[in-house]
């Protein structure tokens, strides 16, 4: 499984606040490192597949709020990022990903269900 680098994820936040808008930049650092990190961590512990990481990129990237702006952009952009990357992708409509999204944001729904929600929209590349 190949997991997009600090680096990689900070250039791809600055472009999505360069193009919808929005202020550049970290909050929390920490924050920030411990979110990327969780989906490794859940490969490596407990054997986590591409869908599995993928919903957790999303779950801990919107959650920590590392960012100042754009933090449900940027775990929305890193989750299909490392599904394409790793031959996967997610069937869903933009009007279903945005649901999900903003009810994330608001609590409104757990990791698990973001998971369950993955599973059902998911489909391996040819």
């Amino acid at each position: 499984m190949i997991f997009p680098d600090k680096a990689k994820v900070i250039k791809y936040h600055a472009w999505l606040i360069e193009r919808f808008g929005g202020s550049q930049g970290l909050r929390d650092e920490g924050a920030f490192e411990s979110a990327l990190k969780a989906a490794e961590n859940r490969r490596h512990y407990e054997q986590a597949d591409v869908v599995t990481c993928a919903a957790t990129y999303a779950y801990h990237l919107s959650q920590a709020h590392a960012f100042i702006d754009g933090n449900k952009r940027i775990a929305a952009a890193i989750a299909e990022l490392f599904l394409t990357i790793n031959n996967a992708s997610l069937q869903a409509s933009d009007e279903e990903l945005e649901e999900m999204y903003l009810d994330l944001a608001a609590g409104r729904i757990t990791r698990d269900e973001i998971e369950r929600l993955f599973a059902g929209w998911a489909a391996k590349a040819d």
